[in-house]
């Protein structure tokens, strides 16, 4: 009878043990589960803040080399700073500073243009602002030649993804700045 008792409880045990093995196997594996939901989570965050960061790199790109080109368009053609820039007395009669021949519009432009190439446009034109310093608004230019003329675009950026805007904001600014030195301007007297 007492090994019969025993024989009992150790199948008691073993069975109890294994049920324990059973439900720790389980548990594991809900372990699993949960590590994997965090990092699917971690995961998605980063993926997202990747989305807006990389429209900024491309955005940046673009109206960086449209202040370039703004620039270079202002060391050669410096009067024609926007449509109302006034031109020197000595100027050439023919020269006018109109929609496409003035640095103003050539940025702006560029901008534009350089965003074509991707599937849906990153660029909003409502949203691109051009400053050309020296500001060209008295009546005659005060612009000589080696003066350096500075365009800046600005393009505020609409953030898409909601980690991104609890971060930064419903917009980002993103800025490029461009200098070049005027060479077709009239020399400083000595």
């Amino acid at each position: 009878m007492e090994t019969e008792l025993k024989d009992r409880r150790h199948g008691f045990i073993e069975h109890w043990s294994s049920l324990r093995r059973q439900e720790g196997s389980a548990m594991r594996h809900g372990q699993g589960l949960v590590e994997l939901a965090l990092s699917l989570t971690v995961l998605l965050l980063l993926a997202m803040g990747l989305i807006d960061l990389g429209r900024a790199f491309v955005v940046w790109l673009a109206i960086h080399d449209a202040a370039a080109e703004g620039a270079l368009y202002a060391a050669v053609n410096p009067y024609c700073l926007n449509p109302s820039s006034p031109l020197p007395l000595d100027a050439d009669p023919d020269v006018k500073c109109d929609d496409t021949n003035n640095v103003q519009y050539r940025a702006y432009t560029r901008a534009l243009s350089e965003t074509r190439w991707i599937p849906f446009s990153l660029v909003d034109p409502s949203r691109i602002a051009v400053i050309v310093e020296p500001n060209q608004s008295s009546s005659t230019p005060t612009i000589y030649e080696g003066d350096p003329i500075t365009v800046t675009v600005i393009y505020t950026m609409p953030v898409i993804t909601p980690i991104m805007q609890a971060m930064l904001g419903p917009e980002l600014i993103v800025r490029a700045q461009a200098i070049q030195i005027a060479l077709e301007a009239k020399p400083r007297n000595p």
